[in-house]
């Protein structure tokens, strides 16, 4: 995310959706890390570090494809929140009230 801040050739709008999609993706992730662990540990009859690693790998392509195609909204919902607050707040006029 630190990548897409600093990227001077992205207007405020574009950065603004590829944070919110890459968080959406971070969170899939997460909820679908959770998820997978039972369903893995009862299914493979892989044990250790090869199921860990195959669970990780399921979990990163799912996410990521959550992320790009903003299959549950949350990127799409965020931006319309994060807009609607930069719209709503005063511009900052160097510091003077």
């Amino acid at each position: 995310m630190a990548q897409v801040a600093s990227n001077s050739q992205l207007s405020d709008d574009e950065k603004l959706k590829v944070a919110a999609r890459q968080f959406e993706a971070m969170l899939a992730r997460q909820i679908l890390k959770d998820a997978y662990k039972p369903i893995l540990a009862n299914g493979l009859e892989m044990n250790g570090v090869s199921a860990e690693i195959y669970r990780d790998m399921i979990v990163r392509q799912l996410g990521d494809a959550v992320g790009k195609t903003g299959a549950f909204g949350i990127s799409t919902a965020l931006q319309g929140q994060l807009a609607a607050e930069r719209l709503a707040k005063p511009e900052d006029k160097g510091g003077q009230e």
